[in-house]
């Protein structure tokens, strides 16, 4: 159980009673052994169920030992990093803890959730699996010490290319797009509408009203409205500023006044503060924005695009008019981006467009927000054999990939050396 209980904490599989069910036999004998470390069965059939459901068709009568042999590599690097005294500081373990219970609360949909799922507290798990999650560092950081410098040369990529060229895989059809993002203004009415209903909630609060009961009743966060406001312990930088401020301001008990952030209003209670961590609820009431809002920028949009197409420049337009800042100082340019890769929305946008084109605004996802845009498609490059005059940034990188196993190969022969290492099927 303690297997799958770490499984599931750092990778959210199966549960051991169903692997139980699979095969009516007692999975924990050992099947190889590694300096001071063992692997179980139940171990390996955990890592190969995984692989399954990630990738169903990689079932082939050479996993099983591929996956043991990933996991003696794992359990050898291990050994040299406790050779090379290779140390993990106390609050990098702290860290990836928090990051694994939070993703993991976020899934179950609350810590009570995940704490009965897995048949303990978090406090519990951390302490069970610190000195895991301590290893799985340790592999990581000596890793990068050994393989994560590596470079390659112009000369090493074509030499890869020559004898490797002809078992590449194509390269994926691609597109180069440009794009200009508005985001849809909130009205004022409809923020002071916001504004009061969250006051009038608060002062039934401080009336003395339960504040499980009215963030379960009106909440505009789903996932902890449901379980009364509950945000689960979590450390400084887990919130947006306004949020934090404010939630690490009170003392256990307190409630705040109103907070605004870019999600709307918030009511915070504090339940407890453990050293640099803290447990709050919060009731959210969201400031919806109009149809009005969402036609006022479309038809800004619109207007920029007839303007483009009378002759300014998309990337001038770009630059000073888009919202999306991860794209404007480079007038909208999204680079070169393989189709299977877009976002579903501006998947269908490039099917619709030849060279040259523009879009009508159209609506997109951005960042757990929504925003419009006017997209143009510059390029389209066709499904085609890699070549070195046309994709040798490509070929670089499985290049350089090729290279770091290699590195690796011959980085594990020689840890066999100095380490004991078995397998015993």
């Amino acid at each position: 159980m303690k297997q799958h209980i770490l499984i599931v904490f750092l990778i959210l599989t199966l549960t051991v009673p169903q692997l139980r069910a699979q095969d009516g036999k007692a999975l924990d004998r050992v099947v190889a052994v590694v300096g001071d470390e063992i692997i179980t069965e139940s171990e390996l059939q955990m890592q190969i169920l995984q692989t399954l459901r990630a990738n169903p068709k990689s079932e082939d009568p050479s996993l099983r030992t591929r996956i043991l042999d990933a996991m003696m590599n794992d359990k050898l690097v291990l050994a040299q990093a406790v050779l090379d005294s290779v140390q993990v500081p106390p609050e990098e373990v702290n860290r990836r803890l928090d990051e694994q219970v939070k993703r993991l609360t976020r899934y179950y949909g609350s810590e009570e959730r995940f704490e009965q799922a897995v048949g303990m507290t978090i406090s519990q798990m951390k302490r069970e699996y610190r000195d895991d999650i301590r290893k799985r560092i340790m592999i990581e950081m000596i890793q990068q010490q050994e393989l994560g410098n590596v470079e390659i040369t112009h000369r090493e990529v074509e030499e890869f290319f020559r004898t490797y060229g002809d078992s590449l895989p194509p390269v994926p059809e691609q597109v180069e797009l440009r794009q200009i993002v508005m985001f849809p203004r909130v009205t004022e009415s409809f923020k002071q509408a916001a504004r009061e209903k969250a006051q009038s909630i608060l002062d039934s609060i401080r009336a003395g009203a339960s504040f499980e009961e009215m963030a379960k009743k009106y909440s505009d966060d789903p996932g902890s409205g449901r379980n009364g406001g509950n945000l689960g312990l979590a450390r400084r930088g887990v919130f947006v500023k306004q949020f934090e401020e404010a939630a690490f301001a009170l003392e256990p008990g307190q409630v705040s006044d109103l907070v605004e952030t870019q999600f709307g209003f918030h009511i915070i209670k504090l339940l407890e503060k453990k050293g640099e961590a803290i447990k709050p609820q919060h009731i959210l009431i969201k400031v919806e924005k109009t149809g009005e809002s969402d036609q006022s920028v479309i038809d800004t949009l619109t207007a920029l695009r007839q303007r483009i197409l009378d002759g300014a420049s998309f990337e001038e337009m770009a630059m000073r008019y888009s919202e999306d800042p991860d794209t404007r100082k480079f007038g909208g340019e999204l680079g070169a981006i393989e189709v299977a890769e877009l976002s579903d929305e501006l998947k269908a946008v490039q099917q619709e467009l030849t060279v040259g084109q523009i879009c009508a605004p159209v609506k997109l996802t951005m960042d757990r927000d929504y925003a419009y845009a006017i997209v143009q498609l510059e390029k389209r490059i066709m499904q085609h054999p890699a070549t070195l005059a046309s994709d040798y940034q490509r070929i670089a990188n499985f290049a350089k990939v090729f290279k770091q196993n290699r590195m690796y190969a011959d980085w594990i022969a020689k840890i066999k050396e100095n380490v004991y290492w078995k397998v015993t099927e």
